[in-house]
C-alpha cells in the first residue's frame, strides 16, 4: 500500500547551521534571529518558549508547565530539567472530600498545579546559557506590543469554549475572541507581564506582583494556592531514561513523565522481534497488545519519584515485561490535551528538546485579568489512591515528555509532540516508521497514525483494516491526531527541520 501523504504543502527546512521548529511561525522565526545573532539552542529555546507563551496561550501559555531534555555537544551528555507544577499545599484529598468532590475537577480554581514554565526556563539559561536573560526576552515584549498572528489552533480553541467562556468575563477580557486565523492580535496584559519578566526575571512571578495578583484571584474563586506555593516552588535537573533500540540510544523522560511507557513499548517490539507491514492490520494489533501491558505498567507503578519508589530497572528488564506481556487493562485513557512541542538545534550540534503545556486547551479557564496568565489544570490528572493520588506538593504523572536519539554519542533525531496519554504511542509510532519501515524523518511525522484508548482505536485512512475486531473508527487524514515536530541530524552533516502537516507551524532556520 502507498504512503497517503500530501506532498509538498510544508518544506522542511535543511541547514548546516541552527533552525527551530515549532507550532507558530513567528516563534520559530523569534528563535532562528536569536542564534542569527550569536545565541546558541539553549539561548533560542528560551525565546521561543516565551514566543509560543504569547502566540499559542491555549496550548502552553505563562501559567503551565515545561520539561526539556538537552544534548550539549561539547560534552556529548544528555540533560533533562523538569519544571512540572506541584499541588498547592492546602490541596489534598481530604480538602476534596469534604467540598463533595470525588476527584479534582477539570476546569476551576482547584485543578492547577503551580506553573513551572518561567522557573525552568530561567534554570535552563542559567545553566546553558550564553546571552543576556533581557534580550532574549525583549523580542517577545516588541511582539506583544506590535501584535501577531492568531493561529488556526487559537481560533478554534476559543471557539470550542464557547459556551465555557459565556459568562467568564475576565477570559474575554484578555483574550479577542473573535478572532480570525491569521487576524493580527494583542493580548493586552501580557505586554506588562513580558516586560517585568524582561527586567526581574521569574521573581516577577514567583515573588513579585504578577504571582501576588494569580494567588489573590485563585484565591477569591475558591481554590487554595498560597503565595508560599509560588516561592517555594523549584524545577529539578535529573537524569533522562535510555534503551538501546537496533544501534539507537532512544532517551525519554523520566518520572513523574510517562516516557518510560515509550521505553517499555519499545523493549517489548524488539524483544517479540516484530516484523510487520507499516500499513498492515497486522502491525495494529501487534502493537495494541504491547501497548496494553505497557499502559497497564505505567498507571501500577508511575508517580512524583518524591512521593513513591518507582522500579526503573524493573520495568526496563526484558524478562519482566515479556512475562507481563498477556496482561489485560480495562481502565480508558483520557484524550487528546493541548501542548506546544519545539526543537531547536545550533551549529555547534547542540539539540532543545522542549514541550510546555496548559493540558486541556486554556486549562483550568482561570485567568486573573491584570497581567493575563491563565492557569493549568494539571492537577485534575491526580487519582485518588494508588501511586498518582493526590498529595499536597506532590507532581502528578505527567502525560508530558521529550525524546532525543543518538548513535554513537552523537546527535540523530530530536522530537515530540502533543497528544497527552497517547505520546507514547506517537513517539513510537515515530521510532519505528523511521528504524524499522525506512521513512524518511518527514514522512515518519505526516504518516496516517493509530491511536488507542483502551475501549477503542481511532485510525487515520492509508491502513488495511480488513477483518480488525477491535472497535474503531477510521478518520479522514490527515487528522487532528497530535502536532509534532522533529530535528534530524543528516549523514551528510546537515541538520533537517520539520514540523507536522496537522498544525500551523515551520520550521526555519539560518
Amino acid at each position: 500500500m502507498s504512503l497517503p501523504i500530501i506532498p509538498g504543502i510544508k518544506p522542511p527546512w535543511i541547514t548546516e547551521l541552527g533552525g527551530v521548529a515549532s507550532e507558530h511561525p513567528l516563534a520559530s522565526k523569534l528563535g532562528v534571529d536569536v542564534l542569527s545573532l550569536g545565541g546558541n539552542a539553549i539561548d533560542a529555546a528560551i525565546t521561543t518558549s516565551l514566543a509560543l507563551a504569547l502566540t499559542q496561550p491555549h496550548l502552553g501559555g505563562l501559567g503551565g508547565d515545561f520539561f526539556a531534555m538537552v544534548y550539549i555537544a561539547r560534552e556529548g551528555r544528555v540533560y533533562f530539567i523538569n519544571a512540572s507544577g506541584w499541588a498547592p499545599r492546602r490541596l489534598s484529598r481530604e480538602l476534596l472530600l469534604q467540598r463533595g468532590l470525588n476527584s479534582i475537577p477539570i476546569r476551576g480554581p482547584l485543578s492547577p498545579v503551580i506553573p513551572g514554565l518561567l522557573a525552568g526556563l530561567h534554570a535552563l539559561w542559567k545553566r546553558f546559557g550564553t546571552d543576556e536573560w533581557k534580550s532574549l526576552v525583549r523580542p517577545v515584549v516588541e511582539t506583544a506590543k506590535s501584535g501577531f498572528p492568531a493561529s488556526p489552533s487559537f481560533a478554534k480553541a476559543i471557539e470550542l469554549l464557547r459556551n465555557d467562556i459565556a459568562k467568564n468575563n475576565d477570559f474575554k477580557s484578555v483574550y479577542p475572541i473573535n478572532a480570525k486565523p491569521w487576524d493580527i492580535i494583542r493580548i493586552e496584559p501580557l505586554i506588562k507581564t513580558f516586560e517585568l519578566i524582561m527586567e526581574y526575571g521569574p521573581d516577577a512571578f514567583y515573588r513579585g506582583e504578577i504571582g501576588e495578583a494569580v494567588v489573590n484571584y485563585v484565591q477569591s474563586a475558591g481554590g487554595v494556592m498560597e503565595m508560599s506555593d509560588l516561592t517555594e516552588y523549584e524545577p529539578e535537573w535529573r537524569d533522562p531514561l535510555s534503551i538501546d533500540y537496533k544501534g539507537l540510544t532512544i532517551y525519554e523522560s523520566p518520572p513523574n513523565t510517562q516516557g518510560i511507557t515509550t521505553l517499555m513499548i519499545l523493549r517489548l517490539l524488539e524483544e517479540l522481534r516484530v516484523n510487520v507491514d507499516a500499513w498492515s492490520r497486522n502491525r495494529i494489533e501487534t502493537y495494541l497488545g504491547i501497548y496494553r501491558i505497557a499502559y497497564e505498567l505505567r498507571d501500577s507503578y508511575v508517580g512524583d519519584p518524591r512521593f513513591v519508589e518507582i522500579p526503573i530497572n524493573k520495568l526496563l528488564d526484558p524478562g519482566f515485561l515479556m512475562s507481563a506481556y498477556k496482561s489485560r487493562v480495562g481502565k480508558r485513557l483520557s484524550g487528546s490535551g493541548d501542548t506546544t512541542y519545539f526543537v531547536v538545534v545550533d551549529r555547534e550540534g547542540n539539540v532543545v528538546s522542549a514541550i510546555q503545556s496548559l493540558y486541556q486547551h486554556f486549562g483550568s479557564l482561570v485567568t486573573e485579568p491584570k497581567y493575563g496568565i491563565t492557569l493549568n489544570d494539571r492537577a485534575s490528572d491526580f487519582s485518588m489512591d494508588g501511586p498518582n493520588a493526590l498529595m499536597p506538593r506532590k507532581r502528578p504523572l505527567h502525560t508530558l515528555s521529550t525524546v532525543i536519539i543518538t548513535r554513537n554519542g552523537e546527535p540523530k533525531y530530536a522530537l515530540g509532540t502533543s497528544g497527552a496519554h497517547f505520546r507514547p504511542q506517537q513517539h513510537t509510532l515515530f521510532i519505528t516508521n523511521m528504524v524499522d519501515h525506512g521513512l524518511s524523518p518527514v514522512e515518519a511525522i505526516d504518516a496516517p497514525r493509530f491511536l488507542w484508548d483502551r475501549k477503542s482505536l481511532i485510525i487515520e485512512e492509508g491502513y488495511e483494516i480488513t477483518g480488525l475486531t477491535e472497535p474503531y473508527q477510521v478518520i479522514r487524514y490527515p487528522g487532528r491526531t497530535g502536532v509534532a515536530s522533529i530535528a534530524a541530524f543528516l549523514d551528510n552533516g546537515r541538520k533537517l527541520l520539520y514540523t507536522d502537516i496537522r498544525g500551523d507551524g515551520l520550521a526555519l532556520g539560518q
